[in-house]
Formats: C-alpha cells, structure tokens, sequence
C-alpha cells in the first residue's frame, strides 16, 4: 500500500540559488496529486528531493523535512529512501544493451530482494500491473529499444514498481508521448493509485484535472495552492493560481 508523503520548510538550492523556499504540505497515501507551475518554478527540484536524487546533482543540497509513511528520510540509507520511492523520468529511458525481463529484473536482482525462483513470476505481475505484459510476453529476451516510446515508458514504470516502492514519482512521464500512448498511460496511473502513492509533475493542465485528486501549484519555488483538483480548477482561492490555470502567463 501507498504512504503519505509530508514535507516541512523543504528548501533546496543549486550552488547559491535557492530553488524552493520553504515547502510545507502533506500528500496523501493512495492518491495521485499533481504538481503545476511555468517551467523553471521548482516542480521538478520537488519530485527529486523526495527520493534524495537531488543531492547527488554537483553542489545541490536541501534543508527541511521529508517523512515518507511516519519514517524521516535523512534518518535512511539512501538507497533505502530509492526503493521505497520510485521515480518514472520524462524520457523513457530503458538500460539499451538489456532485455525486456532484464530491465525490471535487475533491481530487484541487484538488491537481493527477489532469489532467482522467483524472478519469472515477479517480472510478470510488474508487466501486468504496468499493462505491458500482454503485449511483449513473447519477446522477453528482445532489447527494450525494440519497443514504442510508450512501451518504453510503461516499462519504466514496471521497473519502478518492481523494488515495491510505497510512492511513485513521476516527472511528465508522458511529454513525449504521442496521444494514445498518454491516454495508456493515465489510464494505467488510475489502476495504479488503489497501491501506491503517486506524485505527477505535469505541464498539461487537462491531463492534471483528468488524473489527479490533488493538485499543487509551484511558482517561484514557493507553493501558491494546494488543494482538491475540481476545486482549484473551477474555484482557486489564489489569483495567481486563476491566472495560471486560464493560461494569463506561464
């Protein structure tokens, strides 16, 4: 099952350049919430602060609190804080020299969560909870590469889920996708939400009032509104918000 993820006086920067100032809010588990703002407001800075990639990025850090379920993630080894957070990218991006099978296989390979028995059957339920399995169970052994940009992103996602993470993160996972492949896509983030917690940067303001229960919008690195996604979009309380969401800047 999904965890709540909360964040309190979250601050993050690249060098001198503080990106976030202050983030205060509290998602919940076994919901899809959507984060909105023009580029360069700190969206993605966000997503990647709360699995601790953002550190890794030279001269980057953080301040603040990220509890994820009731566990503070400073408090883990980081590549624990990964595991249970799951991060989908804007470009699929499969390992190009592995297979199908492969590609979900080698995390749980490499972290010794799975024994080897047990590999086959875990491959195919992270392909079936991805809606892939139907359409490359006869070619496991075949590069990812072979497969369509949205073939591509939802075997990234059955990579994700595939350590058993508690949130999803995804980062406009479906940007580059042609229509139907992000209509695939959103359909499977609804299936998906019944199991785990799911945090969705988006720029699309029609796909944010489709998918998502929650929205928060970002603008300058500061959060403006958070709040049920009908209710934002029909009644923000913000004007920068109104602004933003009938298309006045941004």
């Amino acid at each position: 099952m999904g965890q709540s993820v909360t964040t309190k006086d979250l601050r993050a920067w690249y060098g001198n350049h503080e990106v976030l100032h202050g983030i205060t809010v509290a998602f919940d588990a076994n919901c899809v919430t959507a984060i909105i703002g023009p580029s360069g407001c700190g969206k993605s800075t966000f997503v990647r602060c709360l699995n601790r990639l953002h550190e890794t990025l030279p001269d980057a850090r953080w301040e603040g609190q990220i509890v994820i379920g009731d566990q503070e993630t400073r408090t883990l080894n980081e590549v624990k804080v990964r595991q249970a957070v799951g991060m989908v990218f804007q470009r699929p991006n499969p390992f190009p020299t592995m297979s199908i099978f492969d590609n979900v296989a080698l995390g749980p390979r490499l972290s010794g969560t799975r024994k080897r028995k047990e590999m086959p059957d875990h491959v195919e339920a992270c392909l079936r909870r991805a809606a892939l399995w139907d359409e490359v169970k006869d070619r496991l052994n075949h590069s990812a590469t072979r497969l369509s940009g949205g073939q591509q992103q939802r075997l990234c996602i059955a990579r994700a889920l595939a350590m058993e993470p508690d949130v999803l993160l995804m980062d406009e996972p479906a940007s580059s996708l042609d229509p139907s492949a992000t209509l695939r896509v959103e359909e499977l983030i609804g299936e998906l939400k019944t199991s785990y917690t799911i945090v969705i940067v988006t720029h699309n303001m029609q796909q944010a009032s489709r998918i998502a229960d929650k929205t928060a919008f970002f603008l300058s690195g500061e959060l403006i509104e958070y709040d049920a996604t009908g209710k934002m979009f029909t009644q923000p309380k913000v004007k920068e918000t109104e602004d933003y969401i009938t298309g006045r800047f941004g």
